[in-house]
């Protein structure tokens, strides 16, 4: 990010045309692949990734031979120790700990998987920092009880994004089946309550699967992106004036925009304006990285991954920090990339400054 943004800066003052300098790609920087460390397995078990933006760590969440939450460098992928998992704190779920999140002011965010959180209970676990001790920050229904409609429409836990910080943190979350979301807030940064969200998102009632169930990720405002295995990337907008909210397709994006429907994993940089999609696909899963600044997704760059196993369960994470972009790819490990100008911007870049030389020179 430092980078980017340092270009931008020269670019600005040479009097360059930004959006040329916007043109960004990947640089891959590490992989982890499966076996290489104990907590990155071919089993299903790696499904929740995040950044801390105060560390510049990974945070890693584990099943294998029971739960764990690895800390990486991250720009390095160094194995640093891991969380402190309390002593009787994280029980209960289908999965104890599944996705992960961490909000601007490092604190970390676990929540468990329930296949039904009205018999259930969804529980959200806070580390105030990588050397604390666990809370158990909510329990319950996350949709607090409004009726979600359709199959799995009150699973929780496969997809999970968190923003802000102290009291200003919250944590987003899809349901699995039925097209809707919760969202949790705080007053005291600490303890959480949730709202539904109703969208029109959904499949049909018998469908499993919903059109967001397995990709969310907070976008500008009261808005997120939401996709699933084999359903299009849709932006939407959330109406917060009445509980439950209400949500409402603003952007609908399938092949035919440039946006392989087969996109299931993202991850959304705000301030960078990107967003980043795995595509589960015949093959090596490959990584986009689209421009959504005008709110349309414009493809920038695609990667493919170095390692090539099976994701039938279309889980895993995507997470910007620092001008890097990770990805955990269910059973394919965990592959990091530089997100760097492409190279005619260091041309136009170095034109623009040698044009500045020489007006200076003419100057004197």
């Amino acid at each position: 990010m430092k980078s980017a943004n340092v270009l931008l800066g020269v670019a600005a003052f040479c009097g360059l045309n930004i959006a040329a300098v916007a043109q960004l790609q990947l640089e891959p920087l590490w992989t982890l692949s499966p076996g290489d460390r104990p907590y990155l397995t071919t089993d299903n078990t790696q499904r929740g990734m995040d950044y801390n933006p105060v560390t510049g760590h990974l945070l890693v969440a584990n099943r294998a031979g029971g739960l764990s939450v690895a800390i990486l460098d991250a720009t390095t992928g160094a194995d640093l120790g891991s969380l402190d998992l309390g002593t009787g704190i994280i029980t209960g779920g289908t999965f104890t700990g599944n996705m992960l999140g961490v909000a601007n002011d490092g604190a970390i965010y676990l929540g468990n998987l329930t296949l039904n959180s009205t018999t259930t209970p969804f529980k959200l676990y806070r580390w105030a920092n990588e050397t604390a001790a666990p809370t158990l920050a909510f329990e319950g229904d996350p949709s607090a009880g409004i009726a979600l409609g359709g199959n799995n429409s009150k699973r929780f836990g496969d997809t999970m994004d968190v923003r802000g910080a102290g009291t200003d943190t919250q944590v987003l979350l899809a349901a699995r089946g039925g097209g809707d979301a919760a969202v949790l807030v705080t007053g005291d940064g600490a303890n959480f309550v949730g709202y539904g969200i109703a969208t029109d998102a959904g499949a049909s009632a018998s469908d499993n699967s919903s059109n967001i169930g397995l990709g969310v990720a907070f976008g500008e405002g009261n808005t997120f992106w939401g996709t699933a295995l084999g359903r299009s990337l849709r932006h939407i907008g959330v109406d917060v004036g009445v509980s439950p909210f209400s949500g409402t397709t603003v952007g609908n994006f399938t092949d035919a925009e440039g946006v392989p429907v087969n996109v299931t994993l993202i991850g959304v940089d705000t301030s960078l304006g990107l967003l980043a999609g795995v595509e589960l696909a015949t093959g090596p899963d490959k990584v986009h990285l689209f421009d959504i600044s005008s709110g349309t997704p414009v493809l920038l760059d695609t990667e493919t991954l170095t390692v090539d196993n099976a994701n039938l369960n279309g889980v895993g994470a995507v997470a910007f920090g620092d001008g890097k972009l990770f990805v955990l790819d269910c059973n394919n490990g965990i592959h990091a990339y530089q997100v760097v100008p492409e190279p005619s911007t260091y041309v136009l870049i170095g034109l623009g400054v040698g044009a500045l030389w020489l007006v200076r020179q003419r100057k004197r």
